[in-house]
């Protein structure tokens, strides 16, 4: 009866969630910036490789330089990033994030409509998006808790993660059709757009918002860079589940790195896809999103964090194996790669979401900047390395042999989660009365 109780007082308390999470002051809005924020990456995911592949004749290997540009941000201003968004205003930080994201993107189609658009040109946008993504997402994450409150963390992040794939559902079919229709270049100019609204949005939204979200959590004395650097490094490493967290997390972005470096040309090349196909592809990768966030908080009310966070880890290899498997069966590539797309970017959300509420909950709040910072260094340092030595295998071994070894990297990932969930699994089993 107790337990029947309980199950009660759960199913009451998850419908009354939503309501909940709109009542947060500013919450609605962060939503409304997020959705315009996933209009412009997945337009910019689309219409920025094809822009070097059928502007500037881009292979496999610059392919990965430009995507490496975009993240090796993480390697050298992630604790910097995290430090700072610790002691000022987030939001504001957030906004200018945006709107210097947009003025670069809009710097494409500009230049080349003056014929003067050029590879290294390329690189540099690449780059300043990578910086204004960092703050943009590392402001969000540090942003939240003080939002919704601790009690509603999770269930916030699989909300934020299925407006991000709901507005990115369309955003990259969008794209492959402008392509067509108007050229890669120009195609940026809807995405530069996009970025100003999701300023836009939260400049409205928080206009007369005063919370922990928006004035940092900073004690009221301030220490110095090196005392937050050594607080902060201590925490990331001494902590056994935010160290293995961040060890997975970080094979798993190596992994998607490599075959990021990859993926865009063996469609193009290797299955033969139309810009249309790879936007319509791309745009599968927000259904996957939909879906994991929709399903994510019934299977943690049933299943628990780590025994989410488990199946969805083991099964992500499962997902890759699909991509090298379709230039096997050419008839059927194209379903391959869509059913590939759907269940990898639906694991990913339900493996994102589980992680980040396990963070969450064992990171005070007045460390989540520079804790995300750590861990971003950590799983986001090695991402350019990845990128470009997947391009450049890419180019030696071939496309398809290449995609084997993402399968291979992103089979590791569970390896450093083993022990711990294990050891987390049998501490909270409930004692016997």
């Amino acid at each position: 009866m107790d337990r029947q109780s309980a199950e009660a007082e759960t199913q009451d308390e998850s419908a009354r969630t939503p309501s909940l999470l709109r009542r947060r002051p500013g919450f609605p809005m962060l939503m409304v910036s997020i959705a315009f924020g996933a209009v412009a990456s997945g337009i910019l995911n689309v219409a920025n490789d094809l822009v070097a592949i059928y502007a500037l004749d881009a292979d496999a290997t610059q392919i990965g330089l430009l995507n490496a540009s975009e993240s090796i941000a993480f390697l050298f201003l992630a604790i910097p990033a995290g430090i700072l968004l610790d002691r000022v205003n987030r939001i504001k930080t957030m906004i200018w994030a945006q709107a210097i994201a947009g003025m670069a993107i809009f710097s494409v189609p500009v230049c080349w409509a003056l014929q003067v658009l050029s590879y290294p040109q390329l690189l540099v946008v690449s780059f300043l998006v990578g910086v204004t993504g960092m703050f943009w997402g590392m402001g969000a994450g540090s942003a939240l808790p003080g939002i919704v409150g601790g009690d509603l963390i999770s269930v916030a992040f699989a909300r934020k993660e299925t407006v991000d794939a709901s507005a990115g559902i369309i955003s990259p079919g969008l794209a492959g059709v402008l392509v067509a229709l108007v050229s890669a270049p120009f195609t940026l100019l809807v995405a530069g757009a996009a970025n100003f609204m999701a300023a836009g949005a939260l400049l409205w939204g928080f206009r007369n918002k005063s919370n922990v979200a928006i004035q940092s959590t900073e004690p009221k004395e301030r220490v110095s860079f090196k005392a937050s650097f050594s607080e902060a490094l201590h925490f990331t490493l001494k902590h056994p589940m935010i160290r293995a967290l961040t060890a997975s997390s970080s094979i798993t972005n190596m992994g998607l790195a490599f075959g990021a470096a990859l993926e865009t040309l063996y469609f193009i090349k290797v299955l033969g896809f139309t810009p249309q196909v790879v936007g319509l592809v791309i745009s599968t990768i927000a259904v996957g999103g939909l879906v994991g966030s929709l399903v994510v908080p019934g299977m943690v009310g049933r299943l628990g964090e780590r025994k989410v966070l488990a199946l969805s880890v083991l099964c992500l290899p499962l997902a890759v194996t699909l991509i090298p498997l379709a230039a096997s069966v050419s008839q059927a590539a194209v379903f391959l790669i869509i059913t590939s797309s759907v269940l990898y970017n639906a694991l990913m959300v339900s493996y994102n979401a589980t992680v980040y509420g396990l963070l969450a909950r064992y990171t005070p709040e007045e460390l989540m900047g520079r804790q995300q910072g750590f861990r971003l260094v950590f799983t986001m340092g090695p991402v350019p390395v990845l990128g470009i030595v997947g391009g450049f295998l890419g180019d030696r071994l071939g496309l398809q042999a290449a995609m084997w070894i993402w399968v291979g990297i992103t089979a590791c990932a569970a390896l450093p989660l083993v022990a711990v969930l294990n050891k987390s699994s049998r501490e909270s089993e409930p004692a016997n009365d």
